[in-house]
């Protein structure tokens, strides 16, 4: 792990996006070791790491994520904790590649959203794309767009039709009959391709 710069604090006892504060990685270590091992401290240890880092310092700072306020990470950091995530799964045996990792980044942004903003959780579920923008830590959600239930119907056969297209390898021989019979449906419901 790379050596830690001096860390700046805010009034509210978060960090700045230089790195993470040492107490809550090591907190956030001590939380997955513990969630490896079936032990019951995943949560204690989180409550810790959630009173040292912001949600918004474990999502991945793309410019888009930085320019809506949803990132508050700097690429360091960031790295930091993934380099942190991939040493525990490592040393637990686990899988310990991209996909792993930015999977136990992605509970982390959870477990602390829950903590910090759980109205924005209850409300998303923690996904990144229902929210339009975080400032000054309050999140702006999206206006939820409603359908009606024809448009909604039109949505999931189009999203049958795309499925079953982007999967005609895997369908094999049952992929001409399947996407036949899709599109018998978008006819006979008169639904725009």
């Amino acid at each position: 792990m790379k050596s830690l710069r001096p860390t700046i604090f805010y009034g509210d006892n978060t960090m700045s996006n230089i790195l993470n504060n040492t107490t809550a990685l090591k907190s956030i270590k001590d939380a997955w070791n513990s969630k490896l091992n079936g032990e019951a401290k995943f949560e204690t240890h989180i409550d810790n790491a959630a009173k040292h880092m912001r949600w918004t310092d474990t999502v991945s700072p793309t410019k888009n994520n930085l320019a809506s306020g949803k990132s508050t990470a700097s690429p360091e950091g960031y790295t930091q904790l993934k380099e942190l995530f991939e040493t525990v799964l490592k040393d637990k045996k686990r899988a310990h590649d991209t996909m792993a990792v930015g999977s136990a980044i992605k509970d982390l942004k959870n477990a602390l959203m829950l903590r910090q903003a759980p109205e924005v959780y209850a409300n998303t579920k923690g996904n990144l794309g229902k929210i339009e923008a975080v400032e000054d830590g309050k999140a702006t959600l999206k206006e939820a767009k409603s359908l009606t239930t024809i448009e909604m119907r039109d949505q999931l056969m189009t999203n049958i039709k795309n499925w079953v297209e982007k999967n005609s390898v895997e369908l094999g021989k049952d992929y001409t009959p399947t996407r036949k019979a899709i599109l018998t449906v978008f006819d006979t419901l008169s639904i725009k391709r």
